[in-house]
């Protein structure tokens, strides 16, 4: 199988997407379906991976974005906005259909899709994660309050598996997060995180985390 015919299996077997509003984008070897308001966005995403003529799709996510979060982060980070979101979920293999193979490397799971075959139970599976998951996701969260409620609870390990840590952003986002839902440990966050990353700031990537934390805080307390 080649990459047009590959794509455009995909394409054709998530169609069920496009129905439901989404838009699909192709970049590289990334799959995007979003959809977008004028107070948040919502993306179902995956990539694939080519070893030769052998195909596996990795990473299949849904993410939605609250822009009051991300505006702000983006007036640091800079970028296009609709690659921001604040919170994801992804699918439990144990729902994965029989026949779709399946490997794990390096804690990410991936989906062998080398037939047309490969792609119609992969994409089925796609299906039944938005269907089944997706959608409740995102109407769990469709408040931003609730979201920042629940947050609020999660024991600090545990963080990461709600909201989005796209390598060393995800200190951006629980800022954000405390600051527009008045968190009364905003100041005692922001404090953490300055002690965690002082030390290492002469590494060029903790400093710049630093530096833009700061910054970040400063436009915060600006916008009071």
């Amino acid at each position: 199988m080649d990459t047009i015919l590959y794509v455009e299996t995909i394409k054709k077997e998530c169609a069920f997407l496009e129905k439901e509003g989404y838009t699909f984008t192709q970049l590289e070897n990334n799959i995007y379906y979003t959809k977008e308001t004028d107070l948040e966005g919502f993306r179902i995403r995956f990539s694939w991976l080519e070893y030769g003529d052998t195909f596996a799709v990795q990473g299949l996510t849904a993410e939605k974005r609250y822009n009051i979060i991300e505006q702000e982060i983006q007036k640091v980070l800079g970028g296009k906005f609709d690659s921001y979101y604040t919170i994801h979920t992804s699918p439990s293999v144990n729902n994965a259909p029989k026949g779709l193979e399946i490997t794990n490397f390096a804690n990410n799971t991936r989906y062998r899709t080398n037939t047309v075959n490969d792609i119609e139970l992969f994409c089925g599976f796609v299906k039944f994660f938005y269907e089944s998951s997706a959608i409740v996701f995102f109407d769990n969260h469709k408040e931003f309050t609730k979201t920042a409620e629940l947050y609020g609870k999660l024991e600090r390990e545990k963080i990461s598996s709600l909201i989005i840590n796209d390598g060393t952003d995800i200190f951006y986002r629980e800022l954000v997060i405390k600051n527009k839902a008045k968190s009364i440990d905003e100041n005692d966050f922001v404090e953490m995180v300055i002690t965690e990353l002082e030390p290492l700031k002469t590494n060029s990537t903790f400093g710049t985390i630093l530096e833009n934390f700061k910054l970040l805080q400063s436009n915060l307390q600006a916008n009071v």
